[in-house]
């Protein structure tokens, strides 16, 4: 859905209508449904890699000290 929703925030976003936006925005949406029934990936799971990918890019953030209190993950492979 990026790459569809991303073009109508960009700067040049004023010169679409709401109409354009909507049309956009729901082609985007029946594109991700054809794509996940395609290949039998349910929006849970997607939810679920987007966030390990958050995690694994924010990392940074935590300290090491907070990193000890989750030993059952495993950083800095």
């Amino acid at each position: 859905m990026y790459f569809c929703i991303s073009i109508l925030k960009s700067k040049d976003m004023a010169k679409y209508t709401k109409e354009e936006y909507t049309l956009t925005k729901k082609q985007s949406d029946e594109l991700l449904k054809l794509i996940l029934e395609k290949t039998g990936v349910s929006r849970k799971r997607i939810h679920e890699l987007a966030e390990n990918e958050f995690v694994a890019a924010n990392l940074d953030v935590v300290t090491p000290a907070e990193k000890k209190r989750f030993d059952r993950l495993v950083f800095g492979i």
